[in-house]
């Protein structure tokens, strides 16, 4: 299958979801997250970033992360058509792109939304590419996030396309690289 037909097919699954399933499978990636973060606590020290969710998209929430994990994360900023990462003060604001004020920061890890994924660490993105090149410009972490029904057998990839390190569903963690699921 190509990539505009995953893409349909995955984005028809999304819209699909209520408001409450949202919230719940949200939730569990929250969950899911801050095991992930204790499994790796170096990772807290570090400058992480996170995305703002576009609508039927699950995400962290991060009001809820920070609650049990101190972080200090970016946020995508649109600057010049080239993504970069923003930090504010308190909670994120904006609809894709963090809202002024911020400062701009180069986050060693990222949380990387996607419409799909596969268990090579392979992402479908809106396709758009903001985030494969901004990743294939920085050397840095890329923890995907995604709901399970996201998870299919094989995305096909191209050149330009960036693969991920871990993947966090609402079920489990994923480690691309051990092949272990945790």
């Amino acid at each position: 299958m190509d990539k505009e037909s995953i893409r349909k097919d995955i984005l028809v699954k999304l819209r699909s979801l209520t408001n409450d399933q949202i919230l719940s499978y949200s939730l569990s990636i929250t969950k899911q997250l801050i095991k992930f973060l204790q499994k790796y606590p170096h990772l807290i020290g570090q400058i992480g970033a996170g995305y703002l969710p576009l609508s039927s998209e699950v995400a962290p929430i991060y009001q809820e992360l920070w609650k049990k994990v101190p972080l200090n994360m970016g946020f995508p900023v649109l600057i010049e058509g080239e993504m970069k990462f923003g930090v504010t003060q308190g909670l994120p604001k904006g609809k894709v792109w963090l809202e002024k004020p911020y400062s701009l920061v180069n986050p060693e890890w990222i949380l990387v939304p996607g419409l799909g994924f596969d268990f090579s660490g392979a992402r479908l993105g809106r396709g758009k590419g903001y985030f494969d090149k901004y990743l294939s410009k920085y050397k840095t972490l890329r923890i995907g996030i995604a709901w399970s029904e996201q998870l299919i057998t094989k995305i096909p990839v191209e050149q330009h396309d960036c693969s991920m390190d871990f993947i966090i569903t609402e079920e489990f963690c994923w480690d691309v690289n051990q092949q272990i699921s945790f």
